[in-house]
């Protein structure tokens, strides 16, 4: 037994081994390692695509508020915070405005999902629709305008 758990913990770092030296060989990031972070930071996301996920997230947490799942809806907020840093790291300049929106419309957004009132939750969830609209308008971006899907597909039961 001790002589078979040796023999597994002698190929797993063989193994180990092994990948990190095909990982280190790998020749995508290269330079100095001022133009390796330099290279990091020119693939982070930028608020694009953290918009996609900061709808997605906005999406579910209605739906799943209009279904009583209020522990899913409080996830999602948190969800969206979370995500709504990365922003504010990789776009510094527009970060008064996200935490802005954060202070004006995902608190009261959580305290109405703490009350479990659906009603307050709809009215701070449409008020945040036209928040994020007003936003996208005045920073030259019009065309962007968010709104609730009529129905909404998902991978997660948004039944409590």
């Amino acid at each position: 037994m001790r002589n078979s758990i040796l023999k597994a913990m002698i190929a797993a770092i063989c193994l180990f081994a092994l990948v990190g030296g095909l990982y280190a060989a790998s020749d995508w990031l290269k330079g100095s390692t001022e133009e390796k972070v330099k290279t990091l930071a020119e693939i982070q996301p930028g608020l694009g695509t953290v918009m996609i996920e900061y709808g997605h997230r906005y999406t579910t947490a209605y739906y799943a508020a209009k279904g009583g799942n209020w522990a899913l809806a409080a996830y999602q907020i948190k969800e969206m915070r979370e995500i709504q840093a990365v922003g504010e790291t990789t776009r510094p300049a527009r970060m008064e405005a996200l935490k802005a929106f954060e202070r004006s419309h995902l608190d009261p957004l959580d305290a109405a999902i703490r009350s479990k009132e659906w009603t307050k939750f709809d009215r701070s969830f449409r008020a945040g629709v036209e928040a994020c609209n007003a936003c996208h308008a005045s920073v030259g971006m019009p065309y962007i305008k968010y709104q609730l899907p009529r129905t909404f597909q998902s991978d997660l039961s948004l039944k409590p």
